[in-house]
């Protein structure tokens, strides 16, 4: 997804049976609130594993990488709601000093009062954006409000997955978030860990939903996207800084996970003029 709408506000519904993932793991420019009306998921997000419940509210900052797994074979129905950050510094001023504990991210478990009126506000935006006329932008704008004042003022935080290694899991997921452009293998990984390079690998997919690599990865490239688009740093160095062995093997991994090379992502996303970083 590229863009919301010209209202800055998205929601979606969706359901799965059986099990079947909607989405894979990504990342977006933009704010996001998922919550949960049936079934359990295990979510990544921002480093942290949770096993999320109905009346869950999770908020993801935008450019972090996260992915929903479904646990068991059950099914699941969700709202996935979007908001720009021209939203997010509107609903920063309107909290005030509260803003904050939101936007850090992390999931917000509501009781059932809460939990339905945070339902019926995203069932509110659908249709509101369904049938937009003129008070469509302030109607939006004041729902997104009342769905962050009860998760604030009702919500209480769903403490992360810390059981069966998930514990030592996190604590790999948060190094490579603060070690992307240092050498580091799968080896190095299981042993940060503490754990035997099989069982971790397999530990790391179950509690993830991705494989190590794939997020070692993920993490330079999404590493690599700021500097792209925040300095004008050669694409040799932007390699180095993020962990990759050649400026070529950066450009093809880059190409697989953003579908474009990075001078051309650098080229159609980034502002202008740059101040080269020292």
């Amino acid at each position: 997804m590229e863009s919301i709408n010209e209202y800055g506000i998205l929601a979606e519904h969706g359901k799965a049976e059986g099990g079947r993932r909607l989405v894979g793991m990504h990342e977006h420019p933009f704010y996001e609130c998922y919550f949960l009306l049936s079934g359990t998921r295990r979510y990544l997000m921002k480093h942290t594993v949770y096993d999320v419940c109905p009346a869950d509210l999770l908020v993801v900052p935008r450019h972090v990488l996260h992915r929903a797994t479904t646990l068991g074979r059950g099914g699941y129905d969700r709202y996935v709601l979007y908001f720009s950050d021209a939203q997010a510094a509107a609903l920063s001023a309107f909290l005030g000093d509260e803003a904050a504990r939101f936007f850090e991210g992390g999931c917000f478990h509501l009781p059932e009062a809460a939990a339905e009126r945070v339902h019926a506000a995203l069932e509110e935006i659908v249709r509101t954006s369904a049938r937009p006329d003129g008070l469509t932008a302030p109607v939006l704008t004041h729902l997104l409000q009342e769905i962050a004042l009860t998760a604030l003022r009702y919500g209480t935080r769903r403490e992360q997955v810390m059981s069966g290694g998930a514990d030592k899991v996190q604590a790999v997921t948060r190094y490579v978030s603060e070690h992307y452009g240092e050498e580091i293998t799968l080896t190095s990984a299981a042993a940060m860990a503490c754990l035997e390079r099989t069982y971790f690998s397999r530990r790391f997919k179950q509690l993830t939903g991705f494989g190590f690599q794939e997020y070692l990865q993920r993490t330079r490239v999404l590493a690599a996207c700021r500097l792209l688009l925040e300095t004008a740093l050669p694409i040799g160095e932007i390699a180095a800084r993020c962990g990759f062995a050649s400026a070529n093997y950066f450009g093809d991994v880059f190409l697989r996970y953003q579908g474009l090379s990075p001078s051309d992502y650098r080229r159609r996303n980034r502002p202008s003029p740059l101040i080269p970083q020292q």
